[in-house]
């Protein structure tokens, strides 16, 4: 049966499994000054092009949190999308980490904010003065909670926008492999060089056991991250199984063949949903998230056939499919033979 629920109940890839053997023996200095980790930070570099600041994580509730405090203020402002995983699925962890900074949210096809509702929103937050917010940080996420990619055109609109007003624009990077793989454009063009100022890199949910990198292009503005990420209490001790999970994960593009599996698989589903009488799709779905719209008698029919999948909270009679680098094609294929026998039933 698939196991469509999310990319997080997928296994850990065996290259990551293995490097993480290798690494358990000896010693090794703790807390990230290890050579592994100095190591993984500079392959980070190579991967965007440019230099950076690095910083390796467990999760990605902490990856996103110490991104936005290193840039918003506790009287801060954080403007994002309705559907946004740091406004729906992060707790009040953003506002912990900052010391209370406020989330703003607005709408938007495919969960991409829209540019004129954030400039109204922005400035109506802080119109007051001293009785308001300070605009700090935009948020987006790429891929977005609704399947969605940013083009670099598509970032770059945002980052002008934010550069206007003295704001950082951060990139939620849960699915940031699945951006890149999805079209040529390279991990530089979907962030510095269109103006990102910080992005979380996710591991996790594309083959690593629990591994985000918050990686910082705009180095200046990046000082207090390691005393944030310290305080939060993610600076591992044992810092090189963080490293070497990353180091496994950037090995030969592994990161970017999981995530092109997993795109793969999306699309096939896509594909043959799509020919399926009463299907429709509530958002564009371009990687290996998908949205459709079905009976909820269908949906329940293949629950009780043992097929694993959500639904989305936000959008009524829609159900989340997400496929990962596990997922197999005889599982996108009887997956679509069940539906399509209850479509034909029905």
């Amino acid at each position: 049966m698939a196991n469509f629920g999310s990319d997080n109940a997928s296994g850990v890839h065996p290259k990551i499994i293995e490097a993480m053997a290798l690494s358990a023996s000896g010693m090794a200095p703790a807390y990230g000054v290890d050579e592994l980790t100095k190591s993984v930070e500079q392959r980070l570099a190579s991967l965007f092009e440019t230099d950076v600041t690095a910083l390796l994580v467990g999760t990605g509730t902490a990856a996103n949190c110490i991104g936005l405090a290193t840039f918003c203020s506790p009287f801060g402002g954080i403007f994002a999308h309705a559907e946004s995983h740091i406004a729906n699925d992060e707790s009040t962890a953003p506002e912990l980490y900052t010391g209370g900074a406020r989330q703003f949210t607005v709408g938007g096809d495919d969960a991409k904010p829209n540019l004129e509702e954030l400039v109204q929103k922005i400035d109506v937050s802080g119109a007051r003065g001293v009785h308001s917010v300070e605009p700090a940080v935009i948020a987006i996420s790429n891929l977005t909670e609704l399947g969605a990619r940013f083009s670099p055109d598509e970032i770059a609109a945002y980052s002008e926008l934010a550069k206007s007003l003295g704001m950082k624009l951060f990139i939620d990077g849960a699915r940031f492999a699945n951006a890149v793989a999805g079209e040529s454009d390279s991990p530089a063009d979907l962030t510095w060089r269109a103006g990102v100022d910080a992005l979380s890199f996710g591991a996790t949910k594309n083959g690593a056991m629990a591994a985000e990198a918050i990686v910082f292009f705009n180095k200046s503005a990046a000082v207090n991250a390691e005393r944030i990420r310290k305080r939060g209490g993610h600076l591992w001790s044992k810092h090189r199984f963080l490293a070497a999970q990353f180091d496994a994960f950037l090995d030969d593009d592994l990161w970017l063949a999981n995530a092109r599996h997993a795109n793969q698989m999306g699309q096939s589903l896509k594909s043959q949903l799509q020919a399926i009488p009463g299907i429709e799709f509530a958002s564009v779905s371009e990687a290996n998230e998908l949205f459709v719209r079905m009976p909820k008698p269908q949906a329940e029919a293949l629950w009780e056939c043992g097929h694993a999948f959500y639904e989305w909270p936000s959008l009524e009679g829609t159900y989340r499919l997400v496929t990962s680098f596990t997922t197999e094609q005889a599982e996108v294929d009887a997956f679509c033979a069940d539906l399509r026998a209850l479509a034909t039933d029905g």
